[in-house]
């Protein structure tokens, strides 16, 4: 769809103008879906709850927009006055045992971003037991978005229940403005420094990623699955207190095992990783909803005698010089395809909607609890979700299957799991020295060795 004659086009970001052209080379795909999925339990009637969603789209300008291609071939986005689309009411499959099911289907149904980029369905189980399903185009969302429009649609939910005002939040960021700014930092000393930093930093590194996927393997919107592990329950306080030790933080401690974990599964000794990281800095971004995201390059390189203490040490200078030019995206003249491979962190604890990730939560007098839908798989080769929520930690690697072998990042998986065990067992272990056979597994296996 092209733009309309007449149209004055709103702004995009550097990260915008990629995730657009990343949909025109699989419009059919649902990879660039960010999904929401809650159950709700109390009465969640269809009036208020209407009401209540024209307040969001109103609140948040991105949700009135829609993209197209202009004239010239390059993207436009163009800002819907007065737009205000209904609730998706439909009816729950199968049951309480559907609900799940009938959430994922949804999450997987793709979005056109030149006529819809978020969509709200109600998945009608019972009068008090109900699904709300939150679907967004990645140009438009986050993570973090996601839980803000949940919030902002209970509240809003809540005040039309009662007759009453939503409570105020602070205004969000004018999109135009934040874009403004992103182009000034990008043509400023800051941004000449930061692209030449990363040129160097660049040069000649290969992207890291999972083992290729054998030949013929499909592709399409169904191209993309989800390996979980979650790490044993001590690991989050052995894991402050190992890294603080080494004077790094957290992530940079699991980014580096992450990094290991690829280089001991047959990947490049010298290779990177991009980090999606935050930029929600800027005034007003906190409360609005939006892609709010620069992806920066992280530089492993391993050797003979590299410690995991030293790797981590490497990965936490990496992660402070990204977000030293944080906010000047990563453009490189070249155009190749710098990640294949992203790794992100996610606090539960700094969602806007505490408790949603630990499991069932209260919020606006309405039960809450999270259908864990698939999301975003196949949206690049891998990419790296760690979830910290409830003093435990999970990982979930999203890959597509046309590109990365499924066995291949079912074992990165477990490679990862016994580094990150390793390496708080012994900081200074070298990483090369790692057995990564279950020691249960090995002894079988010596025993068919030795005839008994």
């Amino acid at each position: 769809m092209t733009a309309a004659r007449g149209a004055v086009p709103a702004l995009m970001t550097a990260g915008q103008r990629q995730l657009w052209l990343a949909h025109q080379l699989a419009p059919d795909s649902a990879a660039l879906n960010v999904v929401l999925a809650v159950r709700v339990r109390g009465e969640l009637a269809a009036a208020p709850l209407a009401r209540a969603l024209t307040a969001l789209v109103a609140r948040h300008e991105l949700l009135r927009s829609r993209f197209v291609t202009g004239a010239d071939g390059l993207p436009v986005r163009e800002l819907r006055h007065g737009y205000a689309p209904e609730p998706d009411e439909r009816r729950a499959e199968g049951g309480a045992d559907g609900l799940f099911e009938s959430a994922r289907r949804v999450g997987q149904e793709p979005l056109d971003p030149a006529r819809e980029v978020f969509r709200l369905v109600v998945l009608r189980h019972r009068d008090d037991d109900n699904v709300l399903v939150l679907v967004a185009h990645h140009l438009v969302s986050d993570a973090t978005s996601q839980v803000l429009l949940l919030r902002d649609l209970l509240d809003g939910y809540a005040a039309e229940r009662a007759g009453r005002p939503a409570p105020p939040r602070p205004r969000p960021v004018a999109w135009d403005a934040y874009v403004r700014a992103e182009r000034e930092r990008a043509g400023s000393a800051r941004g000449r420094a930061a692209r030449e930093h990363w040129r160097r930093v660049c040069a000649g590194v290969p992207a890291a990623g999972p083992a290729p996927a054998r030949r013929g393997a499909a592709r399409g919107p169904a191209a993309g699955a989800t390996v979980r592990r979650s790490l044993p329950p001590d690991t989050a306080e052995r894991l402050a207190a190992v890294s603080a030790s080494a004077g790094v933080t957290p992530f940079a401690w699991l980014l580096a095992a992450f990094q290991a974990a690829l280089y001991r599964s047959g990947g490049a000794a010298h290779a990177l990783v991009g980090v999606p990281a935050t930029t929600r800095w800027v005034p007003g971004a906190r409360e609005a909803v939006g892609y709010f995201i620069d992806t920066f390059p992280v530089v492993a390189r391993f050797d003979a005698g590299t410690s995991f203490r030293t790797a981590a040490r490497a990965a936490h200078g990496g992660l402070g010089n990204g977000m030293r030019y944080l906010g000047c995206p990563v453009e490189l003249p070249d155009g190749a395809r710098l990640f294949r491979t992203i790794v992100t962190l996610i606090r539960a604890d700094r969602l806007p909607v505490p408790g949603l990730l630990d499991g069932e939560t209260r919020y606006a007098g309405l039960g809450l609890s999270l259908l864990d839908v698939p999301q975003q798989e196949g949206q690049t080769d891998l990419a790296v979700e760690i979830v910290q929520s409830g003093g435990g930690l999970t990982v979930l690697l999203r890959h597509d299957t046309a590109t990365s072998e499924p066995a291949a990042v079912e074992r990165l998986g477990d490679t990862l799991l016994r580094l990150v065990d390793a390496s708080l067992d012994d900081p200074r272990a070298r990483i090369d020295r790692v057995v990564l056979t279950d020691p249960g597994e090995l002894a079988f296996l010596l025993s068919l060795g030795a005839g008994s």
